[in-house]
């Protein structure tokens, strides 16, 4: 059975009441000597699909125990295919090729948390997914910003939202495009904040309020999560952060 590292790889402080598990994919890891529940997403998965699939629901089950709570397997949300945490815990599940993460928070203190995380890679169609990804503002900050810079300040803003469509899709059940939510100050201190510019997702969250979460570079990978707390203003301010360019330089 594979083994999950208790982790946090994020600058600030972790929040408590959230729990945040690890597990590398590699060749060493015997994936064949995991029981796997029956799921119907996976019935026509490829093998590292399914590998990466199971990694997710491993790291899930640690972050529960990691709360005190029974380490079980989730079942997905039909149809929404997201996995479904137990009641009084939220939380989310990311994947690469070569890395599962899970996060699990205290719905006590929380109404939602996000976990994302993005290989950084130059590829052909960049381009076009900054153009479906950023809005106008944050194109237009990618001008003052070198190749290197603007790749990861792309990782950024991609992998912010979409660790904020996680935390809010289970309380709204809306699909949001990319464009309903801009990044509009982080740090190198690894905090971002992000501005919810759409109101489809109305009454739980309105247009303009403001959102803040963690980022990382690791390995050459994006990590972000994004908590939204059960004391979360619904429009202002969270905290005063300084717009500067990601890469450090």
């Amino acid at each position: 059975m594979a083994v999950t590292q208790a982790c946090w790889p994020f600058r600030q402080p972790p929040p408590s009441g959230l729990a945040l598990r690890s597990l590398r994919l590699d060749g060493s890891t015997t994936w064949a000597q995991t029981s796997v529940p029956n799921e119907r997403c996976l019935e026509q998965a490829l093998p590292p699909r399914r590998r990466e699939f199971t990694a997710g629901r491993l790291c899930a089950a640690a972050a529960l125990a990691d709360l005190g709570m029974e380490p079980t397997w989730l079942a997905t949300a039909q149809p929404y295919r997201y996995a479904r945490f137990p009641l009084g815990v939220v939380g989310s599940i990311s994947h690469t090729h070569n890395l599962a993460l899970a996060c699990a928070a205290d719905a006590h203190y929380y109404a939602g948390v996000g976990i994302d995380a993005e290989p950084i890679a130059l590829h052909p169609e960049l381009w076009e997914m900054v153009a479906q990804v950023m809005t106008s503002h944050e194109r237009a900050c990618l001008e003052n910003m070198n190749k290197a810079q603007a790749l990861r300040f792309f990782y950024l803003s991609f992998s912010a939202k979409e660790a904020f469509y996680k935390a809010v899709f289970p309380l709204c059940h809306t699909d949001m495009e990319f464009s309903e939510a801009e990044l509009t100050a982080w740090d190198l201190q690894g905090r971002f904040q992000l501005r919810l510019t759409s109101a489809r997702i109305a009454p739980q969250f309105i247009q303009g309020q403001l959102f803040e979460g963690y980022w990382t570079e690791r390995d050459n990978t994006m990590l972000t999560l994004l908590a939204i707390g059960r004391n979360t203003h619904r429009v202002g301010e969270q905290g005063e952060l300084r717009k500067v360019d990601p890469a450090g330089s």
